[in-house]
Formats: structure tokens, sequence, C-alpha cells
């Protein structure tokens, strides 16, 4: 048995070597004839059929070695060179660097896994220096101060709300929306009763489920207000696109190293600076991307905050909308 594997491996170790530098005639991904060590139809690499230890172990190191070396350099240029990375895609440079879709899938999960996994260090820390008494006061006001008061509807139920709409005239009868919103109020005020924290948490647990969603949909908005500020310069709507993908990039691998740094004693100050550089990257990414004077860049740069910033308030409003409407 041990002299047939190794006979085996010596077969396909001789075959390998009796056909360097291109083992095969054809891709073994895609059929095509090739003309190289790599398919000009899909890209891959040419490499024998059936690979000895050694191959394996070759190709796995040389795939995370260009893995770990592109992510690491695009980061780089990501995090000291704001806005260089996009005018370089747009360039056409697509394998120079690690692809920013890829980048922003791997970027936004870890931002996202941290913000959930991750103990609040600000709040423990104040709750840390609160004495016993203060402790019971806060958590008397959480007990009676989120009961939600505005939930205290003059209707029990459904059927006696409805019942007292039918007795009234059509004039004085509730329209749509404040039908919707007190059948909505009687709902949630029966189901929490004076159970306000657990309203709180669900609430709250909706708002942070769906906030990635929401800034997800918010990027193409984003690259619309880009467009609209620079409406007069030759882009396409596609490379403001690419510019804010690197920008969300950006934005959750800081915020990521915020929440790590916010957690290690020390070295809490690094997150302020990091904060700082978060509020600036955008503009000094305008105007490298952009080439504008530092005059036009800072106003476009201000308008470009309170649009977007009005549309993010948009989307809150929507998500708190939802929020209620299933709870």
């Amino acid at each position: 048995m041990e002299e047939s594997f190794a006979e085996g491996e010596a077969f396909i170790e001789a075959e390998r070597n009796t056909k360097k530098p291109h083992p095969n005639q054809f891709c073994l991904n895609c059929g095509t004839k090739l003309e190289g060590t790599y398919c000009h139809q899909c890209g891959q690499k040419d490499i024998p059929r059936r690979q000895v230890i050694g191959d394996l172990v070759s190709n796995f190191i040389e795939a995370f070695t260009n893995f770990d070396g592109k992510f690491l350099r695009t980061t780089r240029y990501l995090f000291l060179k704001p806005g260089f990375l996009a005018i370089e895609y747009n360039k056409g440079k697509r394998e120079t660097y690690f692809h920013p879709v890829r980048m922003y899938t791997f970027a936004s999960f870890l931002f996202f896994l941290l913000f959930v996994i991750l103990p609040d260090g600000d709040n423990e820390a104040v709750n840390a220096e609160l004495s016993k008494e203060e402790k019971q006061q806060l958590d008397s006001l959480k007990k009676t101060g989120m009961t939600f008061s505005m939930m205290k509807v003059p209707y029990k139920t459904l059927t006696e709300y409805d019942s007292i709409q039918q007795t009234l005239p059509e004039g004085q009868q509730d329209g749509w929306w404040e039908r919707l919103k007190t059948r909505k109020a009687i709902e949630i005020s029966n189901k929490y009763k004076s159970d306000g924290k657990g309203l709180v948490k669900n609430f709250m647990s909706f708002f942070t489920e769906n906030f990635s969603t929401a800034l997800f949909f918010l990027m193409p908005f984003f690259a619309l207000v880009l467009k609209l500020l620079y409406s007069r310069r030759d882009f396409f709507y596609a490379e403001h696109l690419v510019f804010t993908i690197y920008y969300y990039n950006f934005f959750y691998l800081a915020g990521a190293l915020m929440m790590i740094f916010d957690l290690i004693p020390y070295v809490e100050v690094l997150s302020v600076f990091i904060g700082f550089w978060i509020f600036f990257y955008l503009l000094f990414a305008m105007k490298r991307m952009y080439a504008q004077g530092w005059g036009k860049t800072i106003a476009k740069f201000f308008i470009f905050n309170f649009l977007f910033f009005n549309l993010v308030l948009i989307a809150i409003i929507v998500m708190l909308l939802f929020a209620v409407m299933t709870l």
C-alpha cells in the first residue's frame, strides 16, 4: 500500500517536472488554450491538475501572502492617503490593490461585529464610579422614566377604540394616520403594559440590527450628492460611487480601531485622534480626488455634510417608524 502510494507521488512529481513551465495545454478552470502562466480568459494560474504536498503548501502560502500583502498595502494607503485609492481604481489599476467591494464586506462585518460583542467601556467606567445610592437612583429612573407615558392611550383594546369611532359623526372620526398611530399605541401598550425596559430593549435591538442596512442604502445617495457638487467636472456617477465605497471602508475600519482602543488602558487617547481624522478625512479625500482649490473644497465639504446629514436624519426617522411598527 505504502509502495503504491509512493509510486503515485513519484509519477505526479515526474509529470509535473516534465511539463514545466506549462503543465497544461488548456486551462483547467475554463478550458481556454493557455498562452502563459495565467489564463487570459479567467485568470487562473497554470498549475498541475494533481498536486503533491509540496505544491499544495506552496500554492497556499502564495495565495495567503498575496492576499495579506495586498490587503495591508491597501489599508495603509486608505488611512494615510485619502482619495488616492479611488483615483488609482478609476485609472484602471484594479489588481494592484484589494478590491473595494471585497474590503467593504470585510470592514463592515468587522465594525458591526465589534459594535455588538464589545462592552461599552464608557458606560462601565461611569457605573464603576457611581456610589451604591446613585446606582439605585439610576435604576429607579430607568424603571419609572422609561415606561413611555406617551403610550398611555384612553382605550384599553382595539375593539373599544373601533366601537367609539363608529359612534362618532363621520367628520369627527380619526383620519387614517391618526387611526394608525392610535391602534399601534394600543397594541404596544397591551403588549408591554408597564414593561418600559422591555420596550426600550426591543426598540434598540431593532435599531442596532438595521442600522448597517440603512448605511448601505445611503451609499448611492452619498455618491449622488458628490455628483451634484461636482456636476461640472468630468466624472461618471460610478466613479463617485467608487470614492464613496472607499470612504465607507475607511470609516468602518477606523471605527473598529476606535472601539478597540477605547478598551485598552493608556491607549484611549488614540481613539480621539482617530475621531478627528474621521471627521477631516473626507475633506482631504475630496481635495485629492477632485483636485480643486482649498476654498472650493472646504465650501463643498460643508455643503456635503449638511446635505448628507439631513439624509441620515430622514433614514433614522424611517427606521424609527419601522421600529415602532414592528414592536
